[in-house]
């Protein structure tokens, strides 16, 4: 065995990304992790994203974990480089999204007041605490594979989420992170990646409660998503004949074509096809959701029925009660269930699969009705951009729609095949989630359809990196609704105020933006010309990004 060399911090660091097999990650620059940057250049092959604002370096992320399922990596500045990227942080928390967050930090003994620093030199790890599920700033150049070994397991094992680790600065006027000495290292070791097994006593129980249910649903949480227990959920479903819901943040675990697919629940609005499906159940199966959340808060609005939780979560605590809550990886539980349930198949229940495809092909027509109807209007009717989005991408497109009102509009109106046909950010709710998202979606899936949209307000949250996609050859449609307005809160102000304040606000021609970032801009100001206008922006993503930029209405999406 060769003898191993001595190294700087920023070299262990590098070594220990290496070992992990990380391909990709997300950064802004800053003096205080120059020693990891010198470290990383030397690492072939891996794709290094220079992101021009700190929040998107961890939404990128975010978005890495969410559609590989492995850590996506992100490297910032002390002090406010930690901090800017708080947002994206606490949503890969939300999501379940595994992530690895590497901050630089002040010296160990920094003074009060110190370069990117406050009173106290530890404050960003201390803030990362309550966002992750490890928080841990290294104090020793000898500690630092130990740390990076279990940053990485601790992001992949039970649900997954972010962790942080922070380097101090030597100095604040040095070069070197933690020391300025080179040391020799031992080897570096991965380490295993943690999952709950079921047990095999809770699955042969539930297996018999659910043979003997005569109207049985599924909930399905973004565990199913996040484990890939997708394809087991459509088998258990077609085994029970149990209609599926999902919750929000869980959209696309069944394609809306599937005649078992009842849409999300949530309360006071619930997709039609949920209530319909609810009306008869006698039990309800919950499938990655997670105890003393908001979601199962609204599971239990939409159903009195009883229910079996199998929670998406690290440990089984003490919000798991009873015997009819246990907690597993859900493909492993779907997985071990299927094989329980062995050759059990309950007749098909045409009633049930006729009364759905009744209630979803209503709801649709609703949509297109109020489409109609509002098709001449001046400003454009939002679902009427969802109309031509749908026209002109196949079920293989990833959407992913920001915050606020679009992706109201969106939940509504999108053709739903898979997670990824309506990509949202989560419990979080982090503004600016779709054009970071979309970007490393097609840096990921180049050969796939890639939509990004958003209000105008969600977008200049995140416009910085518009010339980012094109500098790395992300060639995403961008679709923004410009209507110079922060569209929720203006509706939910005017709801309970009858009048709004401080909502509005001027908007720049994006699609002129768009050209000097290297995009190509299309406005579209008339309803008669967004079909075209999606097909050439579509076919003008062959060769550089697009931004679509749609005048539209300010007015709430439907309540169905």
């Amino acid at each position: 065995m060769a003898e191993r060399q001595a190294m700087h911090a920023g070299e262990a660091v590098a070594e220990a990304l290496h070992a992990e097999g990380v391909e990709c990650i997300y950064s802004v620059p800053g003096s205080h992790i120059h020693p990891i940057y010198d470290g990383i250049s030397r690492i072939k092959p891996m794709r290094f994203v220079t992101c021009k604002m700190e929040p998107n370096t961890s939404l990128m992320a975010d978005a890495y974990g969410r559609l590989t399922g492995k850590p996506g990596v992100c490297l910032v500045t002390a002090g406010p480089g930690g901090v800017n990227s708080m947002a994206g942080v606490a949503q890969a928390y939300g999501a379940a999204s595994p992530m690895v967050h590497i901050g630089g930090a002040v010296p160990l003994k920094a003074d009060m007041e110190a370069f990117h620093g406050v009173d106290n030199p530890a404050f960003v790890n201390e803030m990362f605490k309550h966002i992750t599920k490890w928080s841990a700033r290294v104090e020793r150049i000898e500690d630092i594979p130990e740390v990076m070994a279990k940053a990485f397991h601790i992001a992949r094992s039970g649900r997954p989420g972010p962790v942080h680790v922070e380097l101090p600065r030597e100095s604040d006027e040095s070069e070197y992170v933690l020391q300025q000495e080179k040391v020799v290292l031992p080897e570096y070791k991965r380490l295993p990646t943690v999952v709950h097994q079921p047990v095999a006593a809770d699955v042969a129980r539930f297996a018999q409660r659910l043979k003997a249910a005569k109207s049985p649903v599924i909930a399905a949480g973004k565990g199913v998503i996040r484990q890939g227990a997708l394809a087991g959920i459509i088998a258990l479903a077609e085994k029970l004949q149990a209609p599926v819901i999902n919750a929000q943040d869980a959209i696309g675990v069944i394609a809306e074509s599937h005649p078992l697919f009842a849409g999300y629940f949530k309360t006071g609005r619930s997709h039609p096809a949920c209530d319909e499906a609810m009306k008869n159940a006698d039990l309800v199966i919950g499938i990655g959701l997670r105890a003393g959340t908001a979601e199962m808060t609204e599971l239990n609005s939409v159903t009195r029925a009883p229910q079996i939780l199998i929670g998406f979560d690290d440990v089984q605590e003490s919000r798991y009660r009873g015997d009819d809550q246990r907690v597993a990886d859900p493909k492993l539980f779907v997985d071990a269930l299927l094989a329980e349930l062995g050759d059990f198949h309950k007749p098909a229940d045409t009633a049930l699969v006729n009364r759905l495809a009744r209630v979803k092909a209503d709801t649709r027509a609703k949509l297109a009705a109020l489409n109609d109807a509002n098709r001449g209007n001046k400003p454009i009717y939002p679902g009427l951009v969802m109309e031509a989005m749908n026209a002109v991408l196949d079920d293989r497109a990833v959407v992913a729609s920001d915050v606020g009102l679009c992706q109201m509009w969106a939940r509504q109106y999108r053709n739903i095949a898979t997670p990824e046909s309506f990509m949202q950010s989560g419990v979080w709710n982090a503004m600016s989630f779709a054009l970071p998202t979309a970007i490393v979606a097609k840096l990921e899936y180049p050969q796939r359809d890639v939509v990004a949209l958003a209000g105008d307000g969600a977008f200049l949250m995140t416009i910085g990196d518009l010339p980012t996609a094109a500098e790395y050859g992300a060639n995403i449609l961008m679709v923004v609704h410009n209507n110079s307005t922060y569209g929720q809160t203006y509706m939910q102000q005017t709801n309970i105020y009858g009048h709004t304040f401080g909502t509005t606000f001027t908007s720049p021609n994006f699609a002129q933006y768009a050209e000097a970032s290297g995009c190509k801009g299309i406005r579209v100001t008339d309803a008669k010309d967004l079909a075209d206008a999606m097909r050439a922006g579509k076919a003008a993503t062959k060769t550089q990004p697009v931004l679509v930029e749609v005048m539209v209405s300010s007015e709430n999406n439907p309540k169905l």
